[in-house]
């Protein structure tokens, strides 16, 4: 069934409508800089219920308390690997919310390759519609409307696997924004990953984005990282 995301001015967006059969080729940059390769590709071997079990599940905390939850949803369709994000966040204080972030995408991946990607946000009242598709061998990326044609290469943040880690030009997949970052292996760390002890793998992210992602033995996101206006926000793997 479609996935669609409901706009504040009441307009429904089908995040899904861009397919399989557009054939775009495209590295995967993780979110903030990481390319995937072998885990993904193994990914795309296992059956339907296999892959559900890959599913991942965070809690979003500000400062320490659990402000949302972040969640990476695996379901194949054909040849086809569609991967779910949504991200929910809100800060309240007593019965006023203060703040809310509201964000829904579907990215669609075959042989290893981005072939759509489309999604919606709401960033405390600030909306994007995002879409990047392949058109006559060049790629577009639609903001709000706004189409841009990108030659070469094109790296997207989305954020849920370790392989390659690279840097350079990252288009947002949640605004109109575009990041020039540098990558760098900081090393083996234990963390505590769903009451167990488990060794990761971590990095740091720098430049015109900071972030520190730990990945786990499966090579998933595990553990996120960062500051901002002052606050520290955390991804927590359940």
């Amino acid at each position: 069934m479609p996935i669609q995301a409901q706009r504040s001015d009441g307009n429904r967006v089908n995040a899904s409508r861009a397919h399989c059969g557009f054939g775009l080729t495209v590295p995967l940059v993780l979110h903030f800089g990481l390319i995937l390769g072998g885990a993904f590709a193994a990914m795309l071997l296992l059956s339907g219920p296999a892959a559900a079990q890959q599913n991942l599940v965070f809690d979003v905390l500000r400062d320490g308390e659990k402000i949302g939850e972040h969640r990476v949803d695996f379901e194949h369709e054909e040849d086809c690997l569609k991967v779910s994000v949504e991200t929910d966040m809100a800060v309240r204080f007593a019965f006023v919310t203060l703040f809310r972030y509201d964000h829904k995408r579907v990215e669609r991946w075959r042989g290893g390759a981005l072939d759509s990607l489309a999604g919606m946000t709401n960033d405390d009242g600030q909306e994007y519609e995002v879409s990047i598709v392949q058109r006559e061998g060049t790629y577009s990326r639609t903001v709000n409307g706004i189409d841009e044609e990108i030659s070469g290469p094109v790296a997207v943040d989305s954020l849920w696997s370790q392989d390659r880690l690279t840097a350079g030009k990252l288009f947002a997949t949640t605004s109109d924004k575009v990041y020039r970052v540098r990558s760098d292996m900081l090393g083996k760390e234990t963390i505590d990953l769903g009451g167990n002890p488990v060794e990761t793998v971590r990095y740091r992210l720098s430049g015109q984005l900071s972030r520190d992602l730990w990945y786990g033995p499966d090579g998933m996101l595990a553990h996120l990282r960062y500051e901002d206006d002052g606050y520290v926000f955390e991804y927590v793997r359940r």
